[in-house]
This record gives structure tokens, sequence and C-alpha cells, in this order.
């Protein structure tokens, strides 16, 4: 920083939402298993295993557990999934880690909150809608609305909100490979999804995030 203080406007933390700020995979859970029984794919979906794919893109997602069936069926078949959870999301919430609805509007305070995420348009406003958390995120972006993998909606809100310092918080390895791709420091939030690899940070609760900003942002 060269001695200068932390401008807010111009110092963002940008959070993946899955297995960071949030466990939605009962709810999504529900969602796919109702609907892959209405369009009767022989699938069963369980919470254990919309866990393991969370972080992953609608595509992939599609790959791994839908691989029988044809591409363009399976399309239809994962919009009708993402509209129907976004529906329940929006109902009845998620499961939100300790302490991200205090310590959000405090965070707020300090810097300029963002989300980026790998999921269709409407999820990120689900979780911000539900859980009142909107006043605090000042942007958000998705593979959704822009067709860019993560790396790529990093940079793109760095960019467009012209920050000058930023760090991405998510909880996987492919997350952490995403912020390097952008060119920003990554906090790993290892109580989420993701386990065995290295991150040059790294928090075992939401709760010690605003310390470890601190240092982070000193370097």
């Amino acid at each position: 920083m060269n001695g200068r203080p932390l401008e807010k406007e111009k110092t963002g933390v940008i959070f993946d939402l899955d297995g960071t700020l949030w466990d939605s995979s009962y709810q999504v859970g529900i969602a796919w298993r109702e609907l892959f029984g209405r369009f009767d794919v022989g699938v069963e979906v369980t919470k254990e295993r919309m866990a393991v794919m969370m972080g992953r893109t609608v595509p992939e997602i599609g790959e791994i557990i839908l691989p029988h069936v044809e591409p363009e069926r399976r399309s239809r078949i994962l919009k009708a999934c993402c509209e129907e959870e976004c529906v329940r999301l929006n109902k009845y919430g998620g499961s939100v880690y300790d302490g991200v609805i205090e310590l959000l509007p405090e965070l707020a305070r300090e810097y300029s909150l963002f989300i980026v995420s790998n999921c269709e348009d409407g999820y990120i406003q689900s979780f911000m809608n539900y859980h009142g958390t909107a006043p605090c995120i000042k942007d958000i972006e998705c593979i959704g609305r822009t067709g860019l993998h993560k790396d790529g909606n990093i940079k793109l809100i760095v960019e467009r909100n012209g920050l000058e310092k930023a760090v991405y918080v998510g909880d996987t390895e492919r997350d952490m490979h995403a912020a390097h791709s952008a060119g920003v420091p990554f906090i790993h939030a290892a109580y989420g999804f993701g386990r065995g690899f290295k991150p040059e940070y790294s928090i075992g609760s939401f709760r010690e995030l605003p310390e470890l900003l601190k240092k982070v942002f000193k370097e």
C-alpha cells in the first residue's frame, strides 16, 4: 500500500458463495430431486451428492450426473432445476455459516464487498434476498450472466469497480486457481467443501476473516 491508508471504494473483498457464505445443498437437493423425478431421468439426488457438486458450473454438473441424457434435453432439465432451486432458496434460504450475517455489515463499513460464483443468474440474488445481505454487497457476477468462468468474473468485478486492492475468499482449490489467474490473493474458507490443498491464507471460521483481512491488505 506504500503507506497510503486503505480507501473503502478501492479495496474489495470478493466472496465465493457456496461453501464460503452458505451451504444451500439441502434445498438445492430437494429442488433437483423433484425435477429429476418429474423428468424421469433415473438418477438419485442426495444432499451429500449435491454438496460434492457445489462450486462447479451447471453444465459441468450436468455432464457428471446426467451423462446418459441427450445434451439438448439435459440443458432443458438443468434450466428447470436452476429455476426451481431459486424458488426454494428465495422461500426457505440456505444454511448460512456462523458469523456471516453478523459480520458482513461490519466488513461493508471497511471494504467494498462483492460476490462471484459459478452459478446461474438469480442464485446469488436468492442468498441476498432471503438473508437480507443485499445492502452489504456492492456488485455481483456469475457465469450465468457473462458466460465467463470465475477468474474472468473476478477480473470483471475488479475492473468495473476500479479496485486497487482485492482479495478472493473461497473454499476450493478451483477458487484458489481462479483468484491467482485473476491476479488477486486468495483466502481459503477451510470450513467449506474444499480440502487437500495449500493456500497462502486460511480461516477456520468466518469470524476469523476481519483480522486476517487487515493483515492481507497491509502486505
